[in-house]
Order: C-alpha cells, then sequence, then structure tokens
C-alpha cells in the first residue's frame, strides 16, 4: 500500500515551488493611477476599532476580528461578483501536496457546496512569522486554484493571492504558467482606504 503523502499547503517550501516548476519574483503589481481609494463603511471602521478591546494574540482572533471583517465588507460591495469560503477542504491533487484547508477562497458567484471558479486566495500569515514566509504557501494554494478550475472548464486567466496578518497585507499575481508575482509594497490596515482599493481593483478584474 502506498504512503500517503503529507504534504500540504501550510508545509510548502521556495524548494517545494521549484519542484512544481513554479518560480516567484517581486514587482509592483500596482501602478498607483490604477488603484483608486475606497471609502469604509462607519460599520466596518467601528468594528475594526472595537478590535482594539480584545486580545490580538492569537490567529484566529486576528482572523474574527480583522480579516473576515474586510472581506465581508469587499463582498458586500461586489454581491454579484463572488462569494466567500472560509476554511475550506481544498484537496486539488495529494500527489503534489496540493490538499489541505484554506484559510479563505474568494469563488466567483453561484454559491455552492464546493466552489466553482476560486479567483483568490488569502492566506494567514503565522504570528511567529513574516509575510514573506507565508508566500509558498500562498503559491501553492494559487497554482491548485488554476489546476481546479480548468478541471471544471473554467479556466482563470488571472490568479490573485494574499498574505495578511490582519495588520498587513501582501498580494500576489499568478498570471502566466510559471511565474508567481509577489508584490514590492506592503499594504497596512491604515489608511483603510488604500487596503480597500487594491482589493476592489483586483475584484473589478472579474466582473
Amino acid at each position: 500500500m502506498p504512503k500517503r503523502n503529507t504534504k500540504n499547503y501550510s508545509k510548502f517550501t521556495f524548494e517545494d515551488l521549484k519542484m512544481l516548476g513554479l518560480r516567484t519574483v517581486v514587482t509592483k503589481l500596482f501602478a498607483d493611477e490604477t488603484i483608486k481609494p475606497v471609502l469604509p463603511t462607519a460599520m466596518l471602521v467601528e468594528t475594526l476599532e472595537s478590535a482594539t478591546d480584545v486580545s490580538l494574540d492569537t490567529e484566529k482572533a486576528r482572523s474574527e476580528f480583522l480579516i473576515a471583517p474586510i472581506l465581508r465588507e469587499l463582498q458586500k460591495n461586489n454581491k454579484n461578483v463572488f462569494s466567500v469560503y472560509s476554511g475550506f477542504n481544498f484537496d486539488v491533487d495529494a500527489t503534489k501536496g496540493l490538499q489541505g484547508f484554506c484559510d479563505y477562497l474568494l469563488a466567483r458567484l453561484p454559491l455552492t457546496i464546493v466552489p466553482d471558479a476560486p479567483i483568490i486566495a488569502v492566506v494567514e500569515a503565522k504570528l511567529s512569522g513574516s509575510l514573506a514566509a507565508a508566500v509558498p504557501q500562498c503559491a501553492a494554494e494559487m497554482y491548485a486554484t488554476r489546476i481546479w478550475n480548468e478541471r471544471r472548464g473554467e479556466p482563470t486567466q488571472i490568479v490573485y493571492g494574499a498574505i495578511t496578518t490582519g495588520d498587513n497585507w501582501l498580494f500576489l499575481r499568478f498570471a502566466d504558467e510559471i511565474t508567481i508575482e509577489v508584490d514590492k509594497i506592503v499594504y497596512p490596515l491604515k489608511p483603510l482606504e488604500a487596503l480597500l482599493g487594491v482589493l476592489q481593483h483586483i475584484v473589478n478584474q472579474y466582473k
């Protein structure tokens, strides 16, 4: 009986990406003039401000009080574009280690039990690590997303990814067959208008 592959997204390294034929490059993903700031709703501002009253020393807390509210607002602003899948078991190809749970997947509508066409993978960076340390995990999920879409006859030319601690966000783009582009700019939670503007700019490409 063959030994079960225990590799999963969270265990990916840069060397693992090379073995998949992928490479990562650092670049500026977005031209300044293409990003239009998006004003947050009063509810989002209040929600994020209230997060200062709770302990954010765990990944679960940051997910609930910082990341999820931002994604909910983005979804409300784009109700006819995508839905959010949280903690989805995204098993695509166990032989390549493309298996395990994704923190968040943003997928085109309709909302179904399994996402029809994921477009953005969001990874929570470990509190003990850096945003860059989570690049292999996010890149692996983006690669799996492309395979998933192609198998369902829904090829997505560009797949995006985001790595976040809640306080800071780093964006990735998978635009060709082998290259994962990593943005050289890290977007902090404040100013919130700039962060929401980048997220909206990404979503606009799927309208």
